[in-house]
């Protein structure tokens, strides 16, 4: 063979070994990412088995045993928080509250709130209806109420009805009072509420004027059944599908806790705390009770099992008041979407409800960029673009350093090919050449998979911020995208993604004498991604897009192509 025939072979071949380890790492890559979708996907059905138990405590019951409570046993055998019935669901005797943001819903018979309708958050694109939160109505049996429970066996209440004792404006707030009287006790709820704010804070207030005394504890619930409305079009591919429907905590000893609809079928939750909140989240909205803090509550969470209803709240410590003298417990209520700014000013900690996964400490960062980029342009789609840029930016002496030693390992491919021919009889020998060569040329073999590994978490990161990002939801880019957190109407990004990553595979030129079915398997990604990316929402196929983009830039100013080859 000639010398000339003898580099061009050493060349091809050593061409082979470093695209051989592009494409595994590529299609390792690739693999992980499917796998995690179906992963967070997979849903096993929940175990009814403990449905058939007899249950001990009582159906209406709300309350857990602690001995931290001064009348913890008579507190259990006496006490309890009324169930929700399904069939109670009526239309009438309701006051409607109403603010630019929201209209709310309330029953005068017990002051539940039955309904809520958000009005800057339309169904469907362009559609006149709005997203209803509360809906005890629908087929989510969806309310919150709150109140008083007695211990006293001889009350008997007539289920009086609220009337409007009050209405008026003070300090940028509006105020609504509730009143009824049952037994010589006077109830009271008021509501009082901001123009711009998705809560409302609720003050529940009895008065004795009887001549005994009596003894009750206060309590906040919120009722859903687990009814998914976004069941139907459950996919891997669709956010919505992905997201978490049930309820979730915080109190004193955990931070952030999500119980799961299926978990609560086979046992409730209790916990004892003195601060926190309650809530129900669902895919870009939640409802959440904030208790007053300092008094001792027990927060808790069940489902009954004559409605199938599940039931979150808090239920305060058992107290008595003589005649004559009153008491009251406060709540804020919020009803809207998962806007972490509307949120904190709810409660400071309540955004830690936007759950961005385990990949939190960069999702919250990424959509804080998002947020300030909005700022800036106005639109969500070029927010997009410019985090993407930011993050190749932040992430380019990592990949400047990967794509150049890819350069230097393409340059001393010969030499490689030289010494696997000479101790193609000796692995030990050749283990060793090939090392002192890798030391002597300063270069990695394991930096090649850098690149990839280092966008990994950032994509699963970026999904998880658009599933969880409200304001993404209907938000125009361009022209043909007018939702990007839905796919592309035309499919024009992702014919575009497959070009781009079209456009590194040529960067990387296919080598000769490569596995035949790991090389047909790459040359066809891209056409495999680009198929997959087509029903992924815009918004994340714009963020691989651009990225695939900035990637091939990269490998053109310092990948194999701008190598020097060592003399």
């Amino acid at each position: 063979m000639s010398s000339l025939g003898r580099q061009g072979h050493r060349s091809r071949a050593g061409e082979r070994i470093n695209m051989e380890n592009f494409q595994r790492y590529f299609l390792m890559f690739s693999i992980l990412i499917f796998s995690y979708f179906l992963l967070i996907r997979w849903d096993p059905p929940a175990n009814d088995t403990n449905q058939s138990l007899v249950i001990n405590e009582s159906e209406r019951s709300l309350i857990s045993e602690s001995s931290k409570f001064v009348e913890a046993e008579t507190f259990n055998e006496n006490l309890s928080v009324s169930e929700t019935s399904v069939d109670s669901c009526s239309l009438s005797n309701i006051k409607t509250l109403k603010s630019p943001y929201w209209s709310l819903d309330l029953d005068l018979k017990n002051g539940e709130i039955v309904k809520t309708t958000l009005e800057n958050y339309p169904t469907e694109m362009n559609s006149s209806d709005r997203k209803v939160l509360f809906n005890k109505c629908g087929p989510e049996k969806y309310s919150q109420v709150s109140g008083f429970e007695f211990l006293n066996k001889d009350l008997a209440f007539k289920e009086n009805l609220f009337s409007i004792k009050d209405m008026y404006k003070s300090d940028g707030k509006n105020f609504v009072v509730l009143e009824k009287r049952e037994n010589d006790l006077i109830f009271s709820k008021t509501f009082s509420y901001k123009n711009d704010d998705y809560f409302v804070s609720v003050k529940d207030n009895i008065l004795n004027l009887s001549g005994k005394e009596i003894t009750f504890a206060p309590y906040s619930k919120i009722d859903r059944s687990d009814i998914d409305l976004y069941a139907e079009d459950s996919s891997i591919f669709n956010p919505a599908s992905f997201a978490y429907l049930g309820p979730a905590f915080q109190t004193s000893s955990d931070n952030y806790n999500k119980i799961s609809f299926s978990d609560l079928s086979e046992e409730s939750y209790r916990e004892l705390s003195s601060k926190g909140w309650v809530s129900m989240l669902e895919h870009y909205f939640i409802s959440a009770i904030i208790p007053e803090e300092g008094s001792n509550l027990i927060f808790q969470a069940r489902k009954s099992s004559k409605s199938g209803i599940y039931s979150v709240g808090v239920v305060g410590e058992t107290s008595s008041i003589g005649p004559n003298k009153e008491a009251s417990f406060d709540q804020k209520v919020y009803f809207g979407p998962k806007i972490k700014k509307e949120l904190q000013k709810t409660h400071p900690e309540l955004d830690l409800a936007v759950d961005y996964g385990w990949l939190w400490w960069i999702g919250q960062p990424m959509y804080s960029a998002m947020v300030v980029f909005f700022d800036l342009t106005g639109n969500w789609g070029w927010s997009i673009v410019l985090v993407t840029i930011l993050i190749k930016l932040l992430l380019w002496p990592l990949s400047m350093v990967s794509y150049r030693n890819m350069g230097k390992m393409r340059a001393v491919q010969p030499k490689m090919q030289e010494i696997q021919e000479r101790h193609a009889d000796d692995r030990q020998a050749l283990s060793k050449a090939m090392m002192d060569l890798y030391k002597k040329e300063k270069v990695n073999p394991a930096l090649g998979c850098l690149p990839m590994l280092m966008q990994m978490p950032f994509f699963l990161a970026f999904y998880w911020v658009l599933i969880e990002t409200v304001e993404l939801r209907y938000a125009p880019f361009l022209f043909w995208i007018t939702d990007l957190s839905a796919r592309d109407p035309l499919f024009i990004l992702p014919i575009l993604n497959m070009a781009a990553m079209w456009g590194m595979q040529q960067l990387q030129p296919q080598p000769v004498g490569a596995d035949p079915i790991q090389a047909n398997v790459f040359k066809y990604m891209p056409l495999i991604f680009g198929v997959m990316f087509a029903l992924f929402p815009a918004g994340l196929v714009l963020y691989w897009f651009l990225n695939s983009l900035v990637s091939a830039v990269q490998m053109v100013m310092h990948g194999p192509k701008k190598a020097k080859i060592s003399s």
